[in-house]
């Protein structure tokens, strides 16, 4: 890959998310906070386009930080994953927030993107 192992995106002006991209093992990993809404979707996909892909690759997005996700943020991760499928790369969703979570069932997102992991809400110990 050619991306950093560690690599932190501030905030831009007027957008309330945060992302994190780290090394994963079939490909980047990025930790969104914040919002994911028509604000800051634009900025959202044009972070994943800008990833180094090759086909093959699978980008990961951790939704555990998502406070607020609307009809902006279903989207993006759709637009994403069309964008990821050009490059025969693959989109990857793990670790829901509640927030997430509900309106991925409520809109039937999760048989698109279906998720792995839990989200924060979850006690990982619990086994």
């Amino acid at each position: 890959m050619s991306h950093a192992a560690s690599e932190s995106i501030p905030d831009g002006p007027g957008t309330a998310q945060g992302r994190t991209v780290t090394d994963g093992p079939d490909g980047p990993v990025m930790a969104l906070t914040g919002d994911l809404d028509y604000e800051t979707a634009p900025d959202l996909l044009a972070a994943v386009t800008a990833l180094a892909t090759e086909p093959g690759t699978t980008v990961t997005l951790d939704l555990s930080g998502v406070r607020f996700f609307d009809s902006g943020g279903i989207n993006v991760l759709l637009r994403a994953r069309s964008r990821l499928l050009e490059r025969d790369a693959v989109l990857a969703i793990s670790r829901l927030s509640p927030a997430v979570e509900r309106i991925f069932l409520i809109t039937g997102l999760d048989t698109v993107l279906p998720p792995t992991g839990g989200g924060d809400h979850e006690d990982p110990a619990a086994g």
